[in-house]
């Protein structure tokens, strides 16, 4: 299976990828090494069947302790 990865500043998109993956326990693993290699940024992920992003960035839940 295959997703695509949108790396976003703001609304404007500054890099994009496709990844393939096995599982979705193995596509949430790499939107969360995505994020955190793009912390300062929003990531989004979309696949067949469903759009994943966060409401803040990997840094945001640092600061706030989340992370």
């Amino acid at each position: 299976m295959t997703a695509q990865f949108k790396v976003l500043d703001g609304t404007q998109v500054i890099n994009q990828m496709v990844v393939e993956y096995d599982s979705p326990k193995e596509l949430n693993d790499i939107f969360h090494a995505v994020r955190k290699e793009w912390s300062e940024y929003m990531v989004e992920v979309e696949n067949e069947y469903i759009t994943m992003t966060f409401s803040h960035t990997y840094a945001e839940e640092v600061r706030r302790g989340w992370a």
